[in-house]
């Protein structure tokens, strides 16, 4: 008879560990991935033209299916300035960091500032020298290459869509920290 308990036990317990896992497998996708599935659902609907939707309000409209979202954390993200972006980013002002600034600054970003620590799913603001800027969300990179493809908004993909750029020197990447 104690032999049949014991044997029951470690059944009862082997099932628990189990399923324990499998519950747990399934609650821990990881917000990067949380990320990229928001962004492959609603990013067509949220921005079908570059018209309708800019980068900032792609990442603004992902954003907000995933975390509350202020009216200051909207303008950051938008980098509402009165001045020069450029001098601002010469000057090393945080502001035309974007989306990282925003995240960061409201505590729901961690700053990513080694590149190689980039994922899949992080967010990205960048600008080339006395150009333009991009934002978006990190679908992969390529360090060697100095590549990177993002989910955005952008003018030749039409609105959402997938698009590679070269990393710039001034690039930031941030990570939605887990709810």
């Amino acid at each position: 008879m104690d032999l049949l308990f014991s044997r029951l036990n470690i059944l009862f317990f082997t099932f628990l560990f189990f399923t324990f896992s499998l519950f747990s497998q399934n609650d821990s996708i990881s917000r990067n991935q949380e990320v990229i599935n928001t962004m492959e659902k609603y990013g067509p609907s949220i921005s079908p033209t570059y018209d309708t939707a800019v980068c900032t309000e792609l990442v603004i409209g992902i954003l907000e299916h995933l975390c509350v979202l202020d009216s200051m954390d909207k303008n950051n993200i938008r980098i509402i300035v009165t001045e020069d972006v450029y001098q601002l980013i010469e000057n090393g002002a945080p502001q035309p960091k974007g989306v990282y600034y925003a995240l960061t600054k409201s505590n729901k970003g961690i700053a990513i500032d080694d590149h190689k620590d980039a994922l899949p799913g992080d967010f990205v603001q960048f600008w080339y020298p006395n150009s333009w800027g991009h934002c978006g969300v990190l679908h992969s990179i390529d360090l060697v290459n100095k590549t990177m493809k993002l989910y955005s908004s952008f003018p030749s993909t039409e609105g959402y869509g997938i698009q590679e750029f070269d990393i710039p020197d001034y690039c930031f990447f941030v990570r939605l920290k887990e709810r």
